[in-house]
């Protein structure tokens, strides 16, 4: 069984936290129920597969990308064989991607000035709403980490 972490990265400026939580709940949603269009699945490719090579010219993330594979598959892919699994990606398995997502409790971490930021139960109540929507806009909560750092983790 698939046990990996998906991850959905977001930046903002502070002021604009709540509404990138709500573009970001949109867009699984969104997903959930829109076909993909193969335009956009093709240019979701092409960024990954450049990203992917683009990062291959440096020599740390490329230690750093074997020993990531080997601990996790026991092996190393090489980059023609991650580009061949990128290009097999279908929006039939995007789709599947996204309802096993959903069919699980979010996991949130954030970083930063979080004043404008929903709190964890606003996030994960809009998840279980239809349509995504954040309706609650009481904000944030804080743990204090090291040298003063501002941040919330929560599943």
């Amino acid at each position: 069984q698939d046990t990996g972490l998906f991850t959905i990265n977001g930046s903002s400026h502070p002021n604009q936290g709540w509404d990138l939580v709500q573009v970001l709940i949109k867009q699984f949603k969104d997903m959930l129920h829109t076909d993909i269009s193969h335009g956009e699945l093709e240019r979701a490719k092409t960024q990954l597969k450049s990203t992917l090579l683009m990062n291959l010219e440096y020599r740390s993330i490329v230690l750093e990308d074997i020993g990531r594979q080997v601990v996790a598959s026991g092996t190393r892919k090489s980059p023609q064989e991650l580009v061949a699994m990128i290009e097999s990606v279908t929006p039939q398995q995007l789709k599947q991607v996204v309802e096993r997502m959903l069919d699980s409790r979010p996991s949130v971490g954030a970083f930063g000035d979080l004043k404008s930021v929903p709190n964890y139960e606003e996030i994960e109540a809009a998840f279980g709403r239809p349509n995504g929507e954040l309706t609650n806009r009481i904000s944030h909560f804080l743990l204090r980490g090291a040298r003063g750092t501002k941040g919330i983790i929560k599943s």
